[in-house]
């Protein structure tokens, strides 16, 4: 039987307050509410029936995750045109496909829960990544400000720096090498 740790009712209740105010927007009309409704929901949930960590990371990189998870509530959204909430809704849609592809194995800090390959993980090795930088760019882009652009940016380091320690967990599995040469791009194909 599983044990959970406070880490895990931590998010749990995280991700189970971001779903209430999700709802509440939903409520009030606004459409892009839904689908991170469904993420927040979900995420809720893949908190408690996560499979447990194999390996574990310093309190350092475990709060610098959940600061970058934290940090895009940051961003000052506004009316934006159709077009970038389009942009916007289909980030949103590829982080969510990535957050069902990763299933059981989703966490917010850097952890060794089992190699994901299928899903929106076989077109690029951190789809909820790619996904939510989409979104937070069309937002920067659809209502500019400097803060947008510069939490942009920083949100764009974080993923970085998070990328290169996911990928220093998953290179002790002898599986990863074969799935990184099949699956070429980090995060955005044709460039990392």
């Amino acid at each position: 039987m599983k044990r959970w740790k406070a880490g895990d009712w931590i998010g749990a209740v995280v991700f189970a307050l971001l779903l209430g105010v999700r709802l509440a927007q939903v409520a009030q009309g606004q459409i892009m509410a839904v689908p991170l409704a469904c993420q927040a929901g979900l995420a809720a949930f893949l908190m408690l029936a996560r499979r447990p960590e194999q390996g574990g990371v310093f309190w350092t990189r475990k709060l610098t995750a959940w600061l970058a998870a934290l940090l895009p509530f940051g961003l000052q959204a506004g009316e934006s045109t159709n077009f970038w909430l389009g942009v916007s809704l289909l980030g949103v849609g590829f982080s969510l496909w990535g957050l069902v592809s990763l299933g059981r194995s989703f966490g917010i800090a850097p952890a060794l829960r089992g190699l994901i390959t299928g899903g929106a993980y076989r077109l690029v090795r951190h789809p909820m990544y790619a996904g939510e930088l989409l979104s937070y760019a069309a937002v920067t882009a659809g209502h500019f400000r400097l803060w947008n652009l510069a939490l942009t940016g920083a949100l764009l380091a974080l993923f970085v720096l998070r990328i290169e320690w996911e990928e220093e967990l998953l290179e002790e599995s002898t599986d990863y090498a074969e799935y990184a040469r099949q699956v070429r791009w980090r995060m955005i194909p044709g460039v990392w």
